[in-house]
This record gives C-alpha cells, structure tokens and sequence, in this order.
C-alpha cells in the first residue's frame, strides 16, 4: 500500500480536471484519504436542474525565454565534464543523465542547423523556413527568413526615405 502512496504522488502530473490526492492515514476500519476536487461552477436552470461547467480554461504557456549565458556555460561545462565520463569520474548519476540529455538535445539542434544552412545554400528559403519550424526552432526559422529577405540597395532606402519612391526601372 505504501508502494501505492508512492506512485500516486511521485508519479506524472494528473490534469487539473481529476481530483488530486492530499493525504492518506491508516485507521483501525482500513486506509482513509483525502482528495482535493476541482473547482466547478453551479448554474440552475428554468427546470431546477442542475449544470456543472467548467471553470475558464487556463491561458497557453508562455514561450520558453532563452537560456542565460551563465547557464549556457555550466551546460556547456556539464556536457563536456559528465556526457561520456567513466564510472570513474566524479559525476552523479543525475548529471549524467542530465548531460545526455542536453548533448542529445544540442545534436539535434546542430544538424537542424546545417540542414537550414544546406538549403539556405541551394536559394531554397522556403524548404529552409519550413524545416527549422518543423523542427521547432523559431530563431532559427526568423534567421532563415531574414537572411532570405532581398536586401534594397543603399541609394534605394535613401530615396523611399526622402519620399521619392523606389528608382524608375529603366
């Protein structure tokens, strides 16, 4: 039973539409536990019935923020210390998995890279776009997009700016 308890608060997060487990106490008459239910709101109708609905769903995760340099580095340093290290090394079992991890994760991020880069090279922006938003990288997409944009020439951004318009083709 105990073994139970375990995996019901250690294991995976449980939507917030199930009652979630508080706590569980041996009595004499078997195990007594209590459950926090949640919240829902009543309305009655014309009928004297009764509706349950649901409370306002909660607003989308905000996007990941970029990484700090100072995390960045002790990534870097984790990986380098912990990815291939021997069972010498003076690594915990968490780094290590940790660092498999992130090297695993910073591998994929380097051929999602040259893939872009590859059809970057062949002018194919559309394709390179779409492969870095396949593979979930929005800064490397706006990258691709910016790199693919035409560039106007010098005396072109001079005139649009003084009102003239774009140069007359001749």
């Amino acid at each position: 039973m105990i073994s139970l308890l375990l995996v019901l608060t250690a294991g995976p997060a449980i939507p917030q539409d199930r009652a979630t487990l508080q706590s569980c106490e041996m009595t004499p008459t078997g195990w007594v536990c209590h459950y926090q239910m949640p919240s829902v709101t009543v309305q009655g109708v014309a009928s004297g019935t009764v509706v349950l609905s649901r409370p306002p769903a909660a607003p989308p995760p905000s996007p990941v923020p970029e990484i700090s340099t100072a995390e960045a580095d002790r990534r870097a340093r984790l990986i380098a210390r912990c990815a291939d290290a021997s069972w010498l090394s003076l690594c915990l079992p968490g780094d290590r998995r940790e660092a498999r991890v992130l090297q695993e994760a910073a591998t994929a991020r380097a051929a999602l890279r040259g893939e872009v880069t590859r059809l970057l090279s062949e002018n194919r922006c559309d394709d390179a776009v779409r492969a870095a938003l396949s593979g979930s990288d929005l800064g490397l997409a706006t990258e691709a997009r910016a790199f693919c944009r035409p560039v106007a020439a010098p005396d072109t951004v001079a005139r649009e700016i003084a009102g003239n318009g774009p140069p007359a083709s001749s």
